[in-house]
């Protein structure tokens, strides 16, 4: 079994901070300029089908809580407003340059719906409890899994046989992957987290989203994201495989004041309530565009 000190070594030196595609930087840059007007943002993304389709995506879930369908990405800008779109942008760019296709070991669909979901529902959390809404509980929540990503794509060997183990016996995901790699996929994106130079609260939301009572940065961000990655595996009607066995974290419910079983269930329904009517409008949505 590899140390964890060469795994930390093996991730910060072979992976390097993906180049964001120059759509992306562009929409940065025009977002930035105080004159750039929403059409103009529009035809930009627009010549980039998948950034279409996912910032759409995005804008039509309910957790925005927008009662008609958004249709244009000029529409979408509108009601997302440049900020957030630029977040979602850079994050849509990050989490796709370390995706590969799907296989018998990673289903690639299922890992970006989770994150959208874990996104979305971070914001919407941190809304409903008065928590101040920043981009950076919605990028949290999108980024937040990137380790797997990276056991998968560079550490073969090692995910094939957490998988097994998933599959084989009554260990949690988390787990399994510290009895073969001494480490957890949490500390793995922690590590590449800092390699892309993320800000230090955003390392350490991802590096603790599944033990956000070590957080001494920013205990409610990363509460908020730990919270909406439990709720994103419970509600999925094909819960993923990589959060067998993941529980509601005690430190966090207490830290949010969610604590409470009753409230905490409230929570639960109404925003099951929400995934359902998503994944229907998600579908629509998807069969108009002949996806």
């Amino acid at each position: 079994m590899m140390s964890p000190e060469t795994i930390k070594e093996k991730v910060q030196s072979i992976i390097q901070l993906p180049a964001l595609p120059t759509i992306a930087m562009e929409v940065v840059e025009l977002v930035d300029n105080p004159k750039t007007s929403a059409s103009r943002l529009g035809k930009l993304i627009s010549t980039d089908q998948a950034l279409t389709a996912k910032v759409l995506k995005i804008a039509n879930s309910p957790f925005y809580g927008f009662p008609r369908k958004i249709s244009t990405i000029d529409f979408a800008i509108i009601v997302l407003g440049y900020d957030a779109l630029k977040e979602i942008v850079i994050s849509i760019s990050l989490v796709s340059s370390l995706q590969k296709k799907s296989d018998t070991m990673f289903d690639a669909k299922g890992f970006w719906d989770h994150a959208i979901l874990s996104g979305v529902l971070a914001r919407r959390l941190a809304r409903d409890l008065g928590y101040r809404v920043s981009g950076e509980v919605f990028v949290g929540g999108l980024l937040h899994d990137m380790g797997i990503s990276v056991l998968h794509r560079y550490f073969k060997n090692e995910y094939k046989r957490i998988m097994e183990i998933i599959h084989e016996t009554d260990l949690t995901a988390l787990e399994a992957e510290e009895s073969v790699l001494g480490v957890t996929h949490a500390e793995v994106g922690g590590w590449l987290a800092e390699r892309w130079n993320l800000p230090d609260h955003l390392v350490e939301a991802i590096n603790m989203h599944h033990t956000p009572g070590r957080a001494d940065k920013n205990k409610d961000l990363v509460a908020l994201i730990h919270c909406a990655d439990i709720f994103a595996w419970r509600m999925s009607p094909q819960p993923m495989e990589f959060d067998k066995g993941a529980e509601f974290d005690a430190d966090a419910l207490n830290h949010l004041q969610i604590n409470d079983p009753q409230v905490l269930q409230e929570y639960m329904q109404t925003y099951r309530e929400l995934v359902k009517v998503d994944l229907e409008a998600v579908t629509q949505f998807d069969q108009s565009r002949g996806a």
